[in-house]
Formats: C-alpha cells, structure tokens, sequence
C-alpha cells in the first residue's frame, strides 16, 4: 500500500471572515510531484501556508507524514523543505550564517559539512561570506533552494520557486527541487504560473479557484 504524503480533510482558512480556502480535501502520495496551479488570489499560498504551519487552519486538518499540522508542527518542520514567494532571508547575514542558523533550528546533523554541500550544489560556494543583501533574485533564490534542501526533507513545499532564476537556475531547480532522487521517493506540491513546464516534472496536478479545489488530476 502507498504511504500517503500529504492528506487535508475539509481545510479552511478565512481572514476576518472571508474565506481564503473552502473545504479542501485532497491526499498526494509519497513520491508524487504536484503541480499546484490557479490565478493569483485563488489559495494556492493559503494552502501551502497552513501545510508549512505558517497559518492555523480556521476549520478542517490536514497531515504530513502522519503527523498533524497543528499538533505536532516541531516534528513536522524536521519533514518538510520550503520555498515561498518572497525570499525569507536575513539581508545582514552571509549563506553560511544564514543556514547555520536554520541548521540549529532544525537540528542539521553535520550542519558544516552539509552546509558547504548544498552551497555547491547551488553554485554560491565562492559566495559564502558575502552579504546576502547584495545578492541578486536569482542569487537568493538559490540560497532558498539550498535551505530547503538542507534538512533532507521528506516534503517540499514550493510557492512559484522559478521566480528569479534565468535558465541555468532553472536547470537547477529542475534537478535539484523539481525532479529530485528517486530512490528517496520525495513528495513535491508547487505552486506555479509556468504551466508549459509542468509536463517536465509533474506527475500530476491540483488546481484552485476562489479558494476551493476545483480539479485533481494524475499524469
């Protein structure tokens, strides 16, 4: 039997009243890559928001790994790799100073020596003791790439993580984030606009509109 990944029960979110996301009920598979798709405003970063246990559902429960959102998000953060729209970076920080401290908050076994692995994955290992303030979009976008991968997760949680990158970094992504080892069977939900490349890493898609999930398919 297929372990499932991901699995919400009837998930609602509403701000002061409106609702941003309507009863979604939806269960991905450990290894599926999902396309996360709808217009802006439709729920996509609601939905990936309640998963990384940024927000608190309003109604409804959702699961990674078997493990509540709610209840149990210390164990979960161990699980999941995340990527969001905006950058979420110290601009006064250096990478090394940057995923050292994401190391010790989510408990990195050989944090340096991974560290300085996933900063040559990425392409910035002569970047290492600049300022990220200094960086580039794309330059951030792939320090993000390597802080969502330092942890080893189990689950990637992706808010339009092409944003930025020219096409050697979407290359990257694609190998790294995208299309990721098999054998370690990640699970992979992104949000994105760019629907002529999901056919290159997706093994299915999930599409939104208005806050409520209106099509589920598997490729």
């Amino acid at each position: 039997m297929t372990e499932i990944s991901i699995k919400t029960s009837h998930l609602t979110k509403r701000f002061q009243g409106k609702p941003a996301l309507v009863d979604v009920s939806l269960e991905i598979k450990r290894g599926e890559r999902i396309a996360l798709i709808g217009n802006n405003g439709s729920g996509k970063t609601t939905l990936l928001s309640l998963l990384n246990t940024l927000l608190r559902p309003s109604d409804g429960q959702a699961w990674i790994h078997g493990h509540d959102v709610v209840k149990n998000p210390n164990e979960l953060r161990g699980l999941i790799g995340v990527m969001q729209h905006q950058p979420m970076l110290h601009t006064n920080f250096s990478p090394i100073e940057e995923l050292n401290l994401f190391a010790k908050l989510y408990k990195v076994g050989d944090a340096d020596l991974r560290i300085r692995e996933v900063l040559k994955q990425v392409g910035l290992s002569k970047k290492v003791s600049a300022r990220i303030g200094e960086f580039s979009r794309g330059q951030k976008q792939r320090l993000m790439i390597a802080k969502c991968l330092l942890n080893k997760p189990l689950v990637l949680l992706l808010d339009e993580p092409e944003i930025g990158l020219d096409a050697n970094g979407l290359d990257l992504l694609d190998q790294l984030i995208l299309r990721p080892d098999s054998q370690r069977q990640i699970t992979v939900l992104s949000a994105t606009h760019r629907t002529e490349r999901i056919n290159d890493w997706a093994t299915g898609m999930i599409r939104v509109n208005d806050g409520k999930l209106v099509e589920s398919v598997t490729y």
